[in-house]
């Protein structure tokens, strides 16, 4: 594996989010209790913050304690300090749910790779697993996790879950090969920052969700200055906010949004694929936005500028990237910002970057298990990372007010536009595309060449990887 568990620890909500309660212990047979929200609304001029009680009828965890439940669940995760506290309070409620279970939470912040498959060799690994969506594929075809359909169904275990209660695109980047394995624990697309007093002054309009590529381009140039020769404002950073361009989780959309693919669908091929003309073009769109129109800063520029945060700063009017940077940006009362839809090329299309939870193929405990794993991608647990992440629950974001939120609504309203990771297609794509491919468009911003061909060449070599 060339990276394992990738961070998408992504701490995004900001001041305007839900603070839920955590939901109480209801009893076997009662109604689940009112639930009392507290909505935090930034307004446009992010001078203050209004503070307003919504009431609604039920909580979002109505599935009582199955009495047969009990025993010990181990829970395997990376993260570390405050990241453990929306984990640790659903243990909490859980148990106060659940109280013949212990849940037992084991943090291993570094190297948790290493130590989870060394558990997996001896037959000791933890119950629940967190684990990044590079991996998904990689340890499922490992016999590592169990397939959750039969518990979704209540076939084994007697707990059934409704799996329409998630966004179906963010939902299925938890199925390898047709089953499910996974549920999720965070997540976040691309989207599009925009800094308004900038555009403000150079009198152009804001995004939109009918935002075309042509429509960001003309923005880009326009906001894009040039003083004494030198650029000092540029009109967009892309793919990332961190002056990597050649992250190709983040230039993936603009594939997907003309019509191109990276990889077959059955995960065998690239060839016709990642050297399509649709591919093609649109690669050659996004390395035009740095050698020929000069609107994005190269990774050189955000060198020399010594790793600042360009948004922040306001050297970028525009930046594409996740949804990380949201909560930081809000608490910041100089910068005066949107956020948008991704553009629309032929068609829409997103990415995504996400982390969830699998139940070990070999827990001693797999009903048990399987509780606190729905409580976590479903119920209460659930609500509990809604307060730092970005949830998958419709009813979550809904109670949240995120669906009509002025930053939060073009997140949500793209979710339904994200594209299967091509990993989750084959194990080996990480190391046969994803590297190779990675490394072609770092050689090809420097040098420049045949872009077909170069493509054309990197399909041979991955195919050839991909057959072993």
């Amino acid at each position: 594996m060339k990276k394992l568990f990738p961070a998408v620890s992504i701490l995004i909500l900001v001041s305007m989010a839900l603070a839920a309660c955590a939901p109480a212990a209801p009893a076997a047979t009662a109604v689940p209790p009112t639930a009392q929200v507290i909505i935090q609304t930034q307004v446009v001029q992010q001078t203050s913050v209004v503070q307003q009680t919504v009431v609604v009828n039920q909580a979002v965890t109505a599935t009582p304690a199955p009495p047969t439940v009990t025993g010990t669940v181990r829970i395997g995760s990376w993260d570390s300090g405050d990241g453990l506290i929306p984990v640790n309070n659903a243990i909490k409620s859980f148990q106060a749910l659940y109280p013949s279970v212990k849940v037992q939470l084991e943090s291993v912040p570094t190297d948790y790779g290493t130590k989870l498959l060394a558990e997996v060799a001896s037959g000791t690994a933890p119950d629940i697993i967190q684990v990044g969506d590079g991996d998904t594929s990689t340890f499922a075809a490992k016999g590592m996790f169990e397939p959750l359909d039969d518990y979704i169904s209540g076939k084994i275990g007697n707990n059934p879950l409704d799996m329409s209660v998630f966004y179906p695109a963010v939902a299925a980047i938890g199925k390898v090969g047709g089953k499910q394995y996974l549920l999720t624990k965070d997540t976040s697309p691309l989207i599009l920052h925009f800094n308004k007093t900038l555009f403000d002054a150079a009198k152009v309009d804001y995004p939109t969700d009918k935002w075309t590529w042509d429509d960001l381009l003309a923005a880009a140039k326009k906001l894009t200055v040039t003083t004494g020769g030198k650029i000092t404002q540029w009109g967009i950073e892309i793919p990332d906010g961190w002056g990597d361009p050649s992250w190709t989780r983040g230039i993936a959309p603009l594939v997907y949004q003309n019509g191109g693919s990276l990889l077959s669908p059955d995960g065998k091929t690239t060839t016709g694929f990642i050297n399509s003309d649709a591919t093609v073009q649109a690669l050659q769109w996004y390395f035009d936005l740095f050698s020929k129109y000069k609107v994005a800063p190269t990774a050189a520029d955000v060198a020399a500028l010594s790793g600042q945060d360009l948004f922040a700063t306001g050297k970028v009017a525009m930046m594409w990237t996740g949804i990380w940077g949201i909560r930081g940006y809000m608490a910041n009362p100089k910068l005066n910002f949107g956020v948008a839809q991704l553009p629309l090329g032929k068609q829409r299309g997103n990415s995504i970057c996400w982390a969830g939870y699998a139940m070990y193929s070999k827990s001693q405990n797999k009903v048990a298990a399987w509780a606190f794993l729905k409580y976590m991608g479903a119920e209460g647990g659930a609500q509990e990372l809604a307060k730092t992440a970005l949830t998958d629950v419709v009813s979550i974001a809904d109670l949240q007010g995120l669906t009509k939120d002025p930053f939060f609504g073009p997140v949500i309203a793209d979710l339904a536009n994200v594209k299967p990771l091509e990993i989750l297609s084959n194990a080996n794509y990480n190391s046969c595309v994803d590297t190779p491919l990675h490394d072609a468009i770092a050689a090809y911003t420097l040098k420049g060449g045949d872009l077909k061909a170069i493509l054309t060449d990197l399909a041979k070599t991955a195919d050839a990887c991909l057959a072993k």
